[in-house]
Parts: structure tokens; sequence; C-alpha cells
């Protein structure tokens, strides 16, 4: 057990209003830069893709406030006020622990989505996400229900076995989401500056060649906020083999339209193919 201070305190006390609302602020940002300094030109029509996308997203919060009654920070609590969780039973100073906490989830993130693709009942789920046959901000947020669901809980073990404080918890979900955002903006970067952001961080180009129909690009560039652990497992790409502007994007077996279409994307689990 820690004293919290007021800095935390206000985190968890306005937590959903500044998860809402940095996420908010991010995905109106990142749709005016895409639409200033595109880094593909968006497809004919393209925004009939992101209303389905956004659709998605308003679906998934439905359903996960009415299947998961507790949020991450509820469930750190818990854990602070019962000692339970690594974090609880050693003595370490809290910016050790907020650093530590960050550094571990997008480790178990990184994971996460090496399994998505390699267990083939994650994968018919995950495919909702890859579907997609650009990349734009919409489809940082374009996920399966399923999908959703299976991440809270796997995120709810992560923090009972290592017991991180909440704010460091609401702190994480932030930066995952601003992280999500980024990564799948279609903004355009200076080469320079992607290469010297690329060496900490995900950038838009290095996971976009993750979006490529060739399965090996596909199977490439996992991580979510930092770049070190598909550096670190070896599963980084660089470049594209067609290039950024010539690559394709999307899944073969889902080159229809329709396929992009709300109820056709909650179907998609159970698709044969």
């Amino acid at each position: 057990m820690y004293e919290m201070t007021q800095f935390q305190l206000f985190f968890i006390e306005n937590e959903v209003m500044l998860r809402l609302s940095s996420f908010v602020i991010l995905l109106l940002i990142f749709m005016v830069l895409q639409l200033l300094r595109p880094r593909r030109l968006p497809e004919r029509g393209s925004w009939y893709r992101q209303v389905n996308n956004i659709l998605l997203l308003v679906i998934n919060i439905v359903v996960v406030r009415l299947l998961v009654p507790l949020a991450l920070f509820d469930v750190a609590v818990y854990a602070s006020e019962n000692n339970i969780g690594l974090f609880n039973l050693v003595e370490i100073p809290l910016l050790i622990k907020v650093v530590l906490t960050l550094i571990i989830f997008d480790l178990l993130i990184y994971v996460q989505h090496v399994m998505s693709h390699k267990v083939n009942f994650l994968w018919r789920i995950h495919r909702v996400h890859h579907i997609d046959r650009e990349v734009d901000v919409t489809t940082g947020i374009r996920f399966h229900p399923f999908e959703i669901v299976l991440s809270v809980f796997y995120k709810m073990l992560a923090v009972i076995l290592f017991g991180p404080v909440a704010f460091a918890i609401i702190l994480y979900e932030i930066l995952l989401n601003a992280a999500a955002l980024f990564t799948h903006s279609n903004i355009l970067i200076n080469s320079k500056l992607d290469n010297y952001l690329r060496m900490v961080i995900v950038t838009p180009d290095m996971h976009r060649i993750h979006h490529s129909v060739i399965r090996d690009e596909t199977d490439s560039n996992y991580g979510n906020m930092l770049s070190i652990w598909d550096k670190l497992f070896k599963t980084y790409r660089l470049l594209p083999k067609a290039g950024y502007d010539d690559m394709v994007i999307g899944l073969n077996e889902f080159r229809a339209p329709a396929s992009g279409q709300l109820l056709q994307l909650l179907k998609t689990p159970f698709i044969s193919r």
C-alpha cells in the first residue's frame, strides 16, 4: 500500500474524462493531419469505410460496458488494497513502478498481437482489423468486439500478476490509445525524422508494412508503442517489398468492398476462409 498524491487522485477520479477527451482530441488531430499531409491518397468513397470503422468502435464500447463490469484501474486499485501482484509485494519507487508498467504492458501487447496472428481462432477474430484496404487513423479503432473483450481480460490478468498502481494503468491506457491512432494514421512524415523516431517508437510507416497483403510483411512490425520488441524478437522489417506507394494493403481473400461493411465485419470470425 502507498499514499496517493493529489495528482494521482485526479487521474483516478477523472479516469473516464481523461481517456475519452484525449482519445477524441487525438482522433480529430490525426484526421485533420491526414487531410493536410496524406501519406497515400485515399481511395474513392473512403469516407464510407471510415464510418463503418467508427460504428464498430461504438459497438465495442457498448459491448465492453455490458460484459466487463470493471475497468482496468478498478482491478489495479483492488490489487493494491489487497497486496496482490509483484509491485505490491516489493518496495519499488513510484516512478520506477510507472516506467516498468508502461514497458511491461507494451511488451504484453506485443505478445498478444503476435499470438493473434499465430493462433488460428485468434487470427479469425483479429483479421477484421486487417481486412481494411486502406490504413488511416480509423483503422486503429477497427477491431471485432470479441477481440476487445478478450484483450480486456488479458490485461486484467496482467494487472493481477504485476499489481501496477492505478495511476500507471490509466496513463498506460491513454498512451495505448494514442499509439494506436498515431501508428495507423495516414500521415506523411519526413523520412529522416521517421528513421530517428523508429529508433524508439513505432511510426506510421513502420506499422503500415504490417498491413501489407504479403504474409511475410503482415507477420512483422507487431509493436504498438516501442519499436524495440520487433527488433529484439526479429520481427522487424525496414521497408515493404513494393515500396510504400505501391504496396497493397488488406487481405487477398477479402478484397470485395462488401467485406468492409459493418455486418460483414461482425460476421468475419465465422467465415471459413
